[in-house]
């Protein structure tokens, strides 16, 4: 069993694409607070998820366009 969506999509950013909590916020327009608490379990509202799984998303797009990387 792995990671929900959510999670997988929040550490991604992270970690992966080492954005800060402040990056990601700006990028998200999801406040810094809440991102910390998402990561610590709190269950984002639909609203958060859709904004954390665009810039996923974007991100890995442009990683892709970048290096010729994808997502695995």
């Amino acid at each position: 069993m792995g990671l929900p969506a959510n999670k997988r999509h929040l550490i991604e950013l992270l970690h992966k694409f080492k954005l800060t909590y402040e990056q990601l916020s700006q990028y998200s327009d999801i406040p810094v607070e809440r991102i910390k608490a998402i990561k610590k379990g709190m269950e984002p509202t639909d609203e958060e998820q859709i904004k954390l799984k665009k810039v996923a998303f974007s991100m890995s797009e442009l990683l892709q366009k970048d290096t010729g990387e994808t997502m695995d």
